[in-house]
């Protein structure tokens, strides 16, 4: 860790002392692989989503504020753009399906992984190494900044606060400082610009708005910015966290800023373990559902018919984040909603990315079995609880069950293997096959890749 030559260094510079020192080999290899399936993964979910209507009103909006193209990637087809445009595309890509990580802050990987690529293009040479080095700290930096403003639950999501959009620029920021080679003093400065550029709020979810995907694409793009700011001498305060007028804690963690979050352990436990891979195509708070009624159908021998009803209990923000229709109009909607995603699983087995697009939102048989979910709020549970899972069956059976930690999660991770098999599923959906594999051997030996630029050519124009 290298240190700011003050007395008083304030929050973000000694937080930038960390992100300018860290070095590859100062990491442990398990966190190391764990990066790496990270990566692989984030662009397997980006790939996928191309072809939503959000990348393509996406593309066409980057096309026209950063005009003229650029030496960066849109992933997934032959239009380029400026580091910022790319980061900007490539974000809103990566969280279009709701199959990107979690538990950072929380969707890293959507925010960290763009933003480097872009400037791993527009500023070259950058390594693997360096770029794994950069994923690391922009990991590390997007939950300590969360964490230190009271966290995910019940404050910062509670305050209406979409904590990817707000914490994440700070991440990005990090994570391309790193990549450049930016020092101490040009870190703390984009850190700083980051805290100028943040926010987003869940305004999104009552009407299933595209700005859920936008508040992870500019965070993206305001990292690199900020990023690139900094590294031409333009200064950002250096007490963006703790100033007492109009500091990030003061504006965005009023009544629950926890300023030791911020450093605490730092350098010996790693903010990236934190973050886990989907294996289902909607909101996190969903899965542990879906893997208890999998479960009970499983152990029970119960076929969807047998199901007179489904009680969910659980936390207050549950409700109030994914209790909604279960006759949802869009995917977004559809990925919002749990009594939906448990229909959908019951009447096809699967809740991946065709079952939240027609014609399964209209699919009578769907639709049914999501009218037999019920979500009851029980704000006794703790904050960080799974829900308890009560089904009733046609015969009058009651069968309980509950999961601590959904699949996927860092407690319960997803094998390896099930990690490359969804990456190579969801690539394939945009890139021909042999991409598809070069892509997947470039990832998992990123760490020996002299130019990360012969990695983003695989994922130009490729097309089917």
């Amino acid at each position: 860790m290298q240190e700011l030559e003050t007395p008083t260094a304030s929050y973000a510079e000694r937080l930038a002392g960390y992100t300018a020192g860290l070095s590859l080999e100062e990491v442990p290899d398990n966190v190391v692989s764990h990066a790496k399936h990270l990566l692989l993964d984030l662009l397997g979910a980006a790939l996928a989503g191309v072809d939503t209507p959000e990348a393509q009103a996406a593309a066409k909006g980057v096309a026209t504020l950063f005009p003229g193209g650029g030496p960066c990637t849109l992933w997934g087809g032959a239009q380029t753009s400026s580091a910022p445009g790319a980061a900007l595309y490539n974000g809103i890509v990566s969280h279009a399906r709701e199959l990107d990580d979690f538990g950072g802050a929380d969707h890293s990987g959507a925010v960290v992984i763009p933003a480097l690529m872009a400037v791993a293009e527009a500023y070259p040479v950058i390594s693997g190494k360096r770029l794994l080095e950069g994923m690391i700290v922009g990991y590390e930096v997007c939950r300590r900044v969360l964490d230190s403003a009271g966290g995910y639950r019940p404050h910062n999501h509670g305050d209406g606060f979409h904590s990817t959009g707000t914490c994440g620029a700070f991440g990005g920021a990090a994570a391309v400082a790193r990549a450049l080679n930016l020092d101490v003093q040009q870190t703390a400065w984009a850190i700083g610009l980051a805290g100028t550029f943040t926010g987003g709020t869940w305004a999104f979810s009552g009407e299933a708005a595209m700005s859920k995907r936008y508040n992870v694409g500019r965070a993206a793009e305001s990292g690199v910015t900020a990023a690139c700011l900094a590294k031409n001498g333009f200064t950002g305060p250096r007490q963006v966290f703790e100033a007492r007028w109009g500091g990030f804690w003061g504006t965005y963690a009023r009544t629950a800023q926890k300023p030791e979050a911020l450093l605490a352990n730092l350098g010996t436990e790693y903010g990236l373990m934190r973050s886990g891979i989907k294996p289902y195509a909607a909101c996190r708070d969903i899965h542990s559902t879906l893997d208890v009624i999998l479960q009970i159908k499983d152990n029970h021998r119960l076929a969807a018919e047998d199901i007179a009803t489904i009680k969910v209990r659980c936390i207050p923000e549950m409700m109030q984040m994914v209790g909604g229709t279960s006759s949802p109009r869009s995917r977004l909607q559809a990925q919002l909603s749990l009594p939906y995603s448990v229909g959908v699983l019951l009447a096809t087995g699967r809740a991946f990315i065709e079952e939240f697009e027609a014609p399964y939102l209209t699919d009578p048989r769907v639709l049914k079995l999501a009218a037999l979910v019920e979500l009851v709020e029980s704000p006794e549970l703790p904050y960080d609880s799974e829900p308890y899972i009560s089904v009733e069956t046609v015969d009058g059976r009651i069968i309980e069950d509950h999961v601590d930690y959904a699949g996927g999660a860092p407690q319960n991770p997803l094998a390896p293997q099930t990690v490359i098999e969804k990456y190579r599923a969801l690539a394939a959906r945009t890139l021909d096959q042999t991409r598809v594999e070069r892509l997947e051997k470039s990832i998992l030996g990123i760490e020996t890749c002299q130019d990360v630029r012969s990695i983003t050519s695989c994922l130009r124009p490729g097309h089917r």
